[in-house]
C-alpha cells in the first residue's frame, strides 16, 4: 500500500499538491488554534499566536511589504532576469522570511500575500497559483520555526534536535520518493535533457543532507568552543527556518510552478525540478542562512527600538 501511495505521490504534480495541503492545512489549524487561545485564555496582543492589528503593527506591516516590493523592482529593472518568478519570489522571500521571525506566521502569511500580488502588478510575469503559496509558505514557516528564539542559548539542543528529526524525516521521506523516479530503458532518468542515472540522485541527497547535518554539528562546537553561545540563539532557528521552508516550499511547491513555467511536460517536468532542486539544497540552505543571519541581526535591534 505504501509503494501505491509513493508511486502516486511521483506521478503528475501529486507530491506539489500534497505540500500544498500540509501548508495550508497547518495554517489552518494554527488559525483555529489562535482564536481559541485568544477567545478563552485571554492572552490578546501576542504577535506571534494572535497579533493585533493597531497602528503600530500595520506600520511594520507596510514597511516589510514596501521593502520587499521595491527592493525586487528595483533589481528587475537591473537585472531583468528577475521577471522570472523562481528568481523574483527569491528575491522577495528574503523580507517575508524576516517578517515571519520577527512577528511571527499571521503576519508573516499577510505580508507574502500581498507582497506577491503587488509584485506581480509592477512586474507582470508568468502566474501560478504555487508562487502565491510559496509567498504564503514562506512567511508561515518562518513564523511557526520562530518560536526557537524565545530559547536561551542554554536551550538551544532543543532547536539542533528538532533540526536532526526534520532532517532525517524529510531524508527518510524524500530518499523513498525518490527511488520511484521513472528511468528509461538504461536506467537513466533525464533532467533538462541530462541522462542521470537513477540510483545517483537520491544517493547523492542523502550524502549531501548528511554533509548539512554535519554542518550543525560543527558550527555548534565551533559556537560553544569560542564560548560565543549568543550566537547560537540567532544562527540555529534561522538555520532550521530555512531547512523547513527549503525543503516544503522551495523544492516541493515551488517546483510546481517552475515546471508550469519551463517545461511542455508537466509530469516528468515536475519531477525534474525537484530532483534538481534538492540537489541544491545543502548550498541554498547555507547560503540563505548567512543572509538572513544578518539581514536579522541588522533590522531586529532597530524595530525593537
Amino acid at each position: 500500500m505504501m509503494d501505491n501511495f509513493l508511486k502516486w505521490l511521483m506521478s503528475g504534480n501529486h507530491l506539489a499538491y500534497a505540500s500544498s495541503l500540509l501548508t495550508l492545512s497547518c495554517l489552518v489549524l494554527f488559525g483555529l488554534g489562535s482564536f481559541i487561545y485568544k477567545k478563552y485564555l485571554v492572552r490578546k496582543g501576542d504577535l506571534f499566536i494572535s497579533p493585533t492589528f493597531n497602528t503600530k503593527n500595520i506600520t511594520y506591516m507596510g514597511i516589510m511589504i514596501a521593502c520587499s516590493v521595491s527592493v525586487t523592482v528595483v533589481i528587475s529593472l537591473v537585472a531583468p532576469i528577475t521577471v522570472f518568478p523562481p528568481i523574483r519570489v527569491a528575491f522577495e522571500g528574503i523580507m517575508i522570511k524576516i517578517t515571519g521571525m520577527i512577528f511571527g506566521p499571521i503576519i508573516g502569511l499577510i505580508v507574502g500575500l500581498i507582497t506577491e500580488l503587488l509584485t506581480m502588478l509592477f512586474i507582470p510575469s508568468f502566474i501560478h497559483p504555487a508562487y502565491f503559496i510559496v509567498a504564503i509558505g514562506f512567511g508561515f514557516w518562518a513564523g511557526m520555526a520562530s518560536f526557537t528564539f524565545k530559547l536561551k542559548s542554554k536551550h538551544q539542543w532543543i532547536t539542533v534536535v528538532i533540526i536532526t528529526l526534520f532532517i532525517i524525516a524529510a531524508t527518510a521521506f524524500l530518499y523513498n520518493t525518490l527511488q520511484y523516479l521513472t528511468p528509461d530503458e538504461n536506467g537513466n532518468v533525464k533532467l533538462f535533457g541530462i541522462a542521470v542515472k537513477k540510483e545517483l540522485i537520491p544517493m547523492l541527497f542523502i550524502i549531501m543532507m548528511g554533509v548539512l547535518l554535519s554542518i550543525c554539528y560543527i558550527m555548534c562546537s565551533v559556537f560553544v568552543l569560542l564560548k560565543k553561545q549568543k550566537w547560537l540563539e540567532i544562527i540555529l532557528p534561522i538555520f532550521l527556518i530555512c531547512i523547513v521552508t527549503e525543503i516544503l516550499i522551495t523544492v516541493l511547491t515551488a517546483a510546481w510552478g517552475d515546471a508550469g513555467l519551463l517545461t511542455s511536460n508537466t509530469d516528468d517536468g515536475y519531477i525534474s525540478m525537484v530532483a534538481l532542486r534538492v540537489l541544491q539544497i545543502p548550498i541554498k540552505i547555507i547560503f540563505n542562512t548567512a543572509l538572513l543571519a544578518t539581514v536579522y541581526s541588522v533590522l531586529r535591534p532597530l524595530i525593537k527600538k
